[in-house]
């Protein structure tokens, strides 16, 4: 895998300090390579200066693309050209700022952005009204340090974060941290732990290395911005731009020689499925795991048979908390949720200090970051509500275009595949030319395995939108936050209080 970060400065000091950091949280087949602008702002601290940017930034995205780059990352928080970008190359174009507000947004309540002077504000809040994250955003505060001047003295600057991320937790309720500059690299590990001494159990997200492990995971997964939002105008490219050539490049190799011990954790008891149906699981899970990593399967052992109502998610849940607690004694570095209901998720972040992912809530937000609108493809027709109902919990419902069920059940969506199909196909149809759906994500982990078909035959009828495959997506998300070193924040989710449960003692913490 190839990534180009593009340093969207003139400023040399600042594009010479951007490949360790990348590096040191790269793969080993992950190639680093930097570049930064032949002509534009020396740093960028204004809107002014961003739009000075953006045609040098674009520039160097079509060379990337020319390069054989498989990403981009922008490595600004103010996003500089990311949209405009994805318009002239058809490779993942990952923007700090929107990749490291939604990886907060998975993780706690609510977060903060930490900038570098008072105007800020109102560039940070443009972005979260366009990433449609108004519900979890807290606030953003400033150290009042230019950003030429951010590591002239490092501890001024560490203590400037801690203070103003102190006051963002006290004052205005966040629970995770997102540095608001990109130029603040290799900062987070350090504020995160004056903030632990101080009795504030936040995390920080640095937005470059929240950048690098989302364009990870898009390259990863063969997923790209979708041409309903970010129709291609290549061929109306200026002419600068389609004689435009570049020199080669230095490539660093990523030194995170990483690999996650995952656990699936399925919320349904065997029911009508073959004898070797956890087998079969951990295998579709596997499949798209990288070299190393370790996936592991088990299942509720008293429950329901399928997750398709309200009643049965709840009924899973006290089984799912034993499973995750075994799950971290046993060395998980992370637990996914084998269920696009997502049952168990905040209780079980609760009762973790490991990451835990539902499908769901993933995929939400990678959709998200792809895309105007998602529509979500169901089941039974009578629960389409439900995925609404998660979509305005998560905090990102204003993305959501529509539900489309198929009118099946799980059962049948398991054992009747071209019934399956055709009735995915439908419903697929339906969200994207009735109700504006930009990119699709099948609704059910029973479908596993049915994206690639499922977008193939879609651009065969003309309709060339991306198909999440949500199980993938949480795979890659474990992966990227063990990487990180993150999981949920424990101010959004702290340790259930110590008391009896009657009738669940092996629940009691």
């Amino acid at each position: 895998m190839r990534i180009r970060v593009i340093a969207p400065v003139t400023n040399q000091a600042l594009k010479a300090t951007t490949p360790s950091i990348y590096v040191q949280k790269a793969r080993p087949d992950v190639k680093i390579s930097v570049v930064n602008l032949g002509k534009g702002p020396e740093s960028i601290e204004s809107l002014y200066e961003d739009a000075i940017a953006v045609p040098q930034v674009i520039r160097r995205a079509i060379e990337a693309e020319r390069d054989g780059v498989d990403a981009v990352i922008i490595d600004c928080m103010n996003d500089p050209g990311l949209e405009a970008t994805r318009e002239v190359v058809s490779i993942p174009v990952v923007g700090a700022a929107q990749s490291s507000m939604l990886l907060a947004s998975i993780l706690a309540h609510k977060f903060s952005v930490i900038g570098t002077a008072a105007r800020d504000v109102f560039p940070a809040e443009l972005l979260i009204r366009r990433y449609g994250l108004e519900a979890k955003y807290a606030s953003t505060r400033w150290v009042n340090i230019p950003v030429l001047d951010l590591h002239e003295d490092h501890e001024k600057l560490l203590a400037a974060l801690v203070e103003e991320s102190t006051k963002a937790v006290l004052q205005d309720g966040a629970h995770a941290i997102v540095f608001g500059c990109t130029g603040m690299k290799g900062m987070a590990a350090m504020v995160e732990k004056k903030l632990k001494e101080n009795g504030l159990d936040a995390i920080v997200i640095d937005p470059s290395l929240a950048a690098l492990k989302w364009a990870e995971l898009l390259v990863d997964l063969h997923l790209v911005h979708s041409r309903q939002t970010y129709p291609l105008v290549k061929e109306k490219l200026l002419d600068e731009h389609r004689i435009s050539t570049s020199t080669p490049v230095p490539e660093i190799s990523g030194q995170l020689d990483h690999a996650a011990n995952i656990y699936v954790l399925v919320p349904v008891v065997q029911g009508y499925r073959e004898d070797n149906w956890l087998e079969s699981t951990r295998r579709d899970y596997a499949s798209y795991s990288r070299k190393g990593s370790t996936v592991r399967a088990v299942a509720i052992e008293s429950g329901p048979a399928t997750i398709e109502t309200l009643y049965f998610k709840q009924i899973a849940v006290p089984e799912m908390l034993r499973l995750t607690r075994s799950a971290q004694q046993n060395g998980a570095d992370g637990v996914i949720i084998d269920c696009m209901s997502d049952p168990s998720l905040d209780s079980a972040r609760e009762v973790a200090s490991i990451p835990v992912i539902g499908p769901a809530q993933a995929a939400a937000f990678v959709a998200a970051s792809l895309a105007h609108r998602f529509s979500i493809l169901g089941t039974r027709s009578d629960m389409g509500h439900k995925f609404v109902n998660q979509m305005v919990e998560y905090g990102i419902a204003s993305k959501l275009a529509s539900v489309r069920t198929t009118g099946l059940s799980v059962q049948e969506v398991e054992t009747d595949p071209d019934v399956m199909f055709k009735a995915l196909s439908q419903a697929a149809e339906q969200a994207v030319l009735q109700d504006g759906a930009h990119i699709l994500i099948p609704g059910c982990t029973g479908m596993i395995g049915i994206a690639d078909r499922l977008q193939n035959a879609l651009q065969a009828k003309g309709m060339d939108v991306p198909v999440i495959e949500a199980p993938a997506v949480a795979v890659k998300m474990i992966e990227a936050l063990s990487d990180l070193g993150l999981a949920q924040s424990k101010i959004t989710y702290p340790m259930p209080p110590k008391k009896a449960l009657a009738g669940y003692p092996d629940l009691e913490v």
